[in-house]
């Protein structure tokens, strides 16, 4: 019974479920960030033959604007469809969740399966690109699924979108330069101390002589 149950869990937390799991509700860490595919944690898979995924939208932003994009699947089993996308973690990039997507732990992912319109899926989203300019990746998994409530028979994709950023901030570079010697003494500092000792030495000795 226990194995059941586990067997079970593991079909409904899957990133998209058949349509008898309709009401499966996304998983983030997916999106090829961390290295972690749908099929690889068990929930899809089976031989079906893997989807187009793509990312569309600018590949460049100025800093604090948004920029609009899409996810879109295409072929695989292509019945039903779900997503997760994620950044790399530059601080100030937002993630927006458009129609039929959510935010979950920073990241996007679909608050329902998605029906296919013919051969494909689309999942609408935008991004606020941070105050710091740089280059952003965006990554995505898409999964095409046939909707039969297995793990087999299904099939996913990755893909990635590099967002250039300007009109911000530079990044800060620490200058070596600026590195201080705590505790010691630097020879602009020792200088002045020096000649004030020599003074007084002098001084000392004049006196001695006269």
């Amino acid at each position: 019974m226990r194995s059941i149950l586990s067997s079970v869990g593991a079909v409904v937390v899957c990133l998209v479920a058949g349509s008898a799991s309709a009401n499966s509700t996304g998983m983030p860490g997916r999106s090829g960030k961390q290295s972690v595919s749908c099929t690889a944690s068990g929930c899809h898979g089976g031989g079906a033959s893997a989807p187009t995924v793509t990312l569309e939208g600018p590949s460049a932003l100025t800093a604090g604007q948004t920029g609009n994009y899409s996810l879109v699947i295409t072929g695989g089993p292509g019945v039903k469809a779900g997503m997760n996308v994620a950044t790399d973690g530059v601080a100030g990039a937002t993630l927006t969740a458009g129609s039929g997507t959510k935010l979950m732990n920073g990241e996007l992912t679909h608050s329902l399966p998605k029906a296919f319109t013919g051969t494909t899926a689309r999942f609408d989203f935008s991004l606020v690109a941070p105050a710091t300019n740089g280059t952003l990746k965006v990554f995505a998994a898409g999964n095409s699924v046939n909707g039969d409530t297995q793990a087999t028979g299904d099939a996913h994709a990755n893909a990635t979108l590099d967002v250039v950023i300007t009109g911000g901030t530079d990044p800060v570079v620490p200058d070596p330069d600026d590195q201080k010697d705590e505790g010691g003494c630097s020879a602009t500092a020792g200088a002045p101390l020096l000649g004030a000792v020599f003074a007084v030495l002098a001084a000392r000795r004049r006196r001695r002589a006269s």
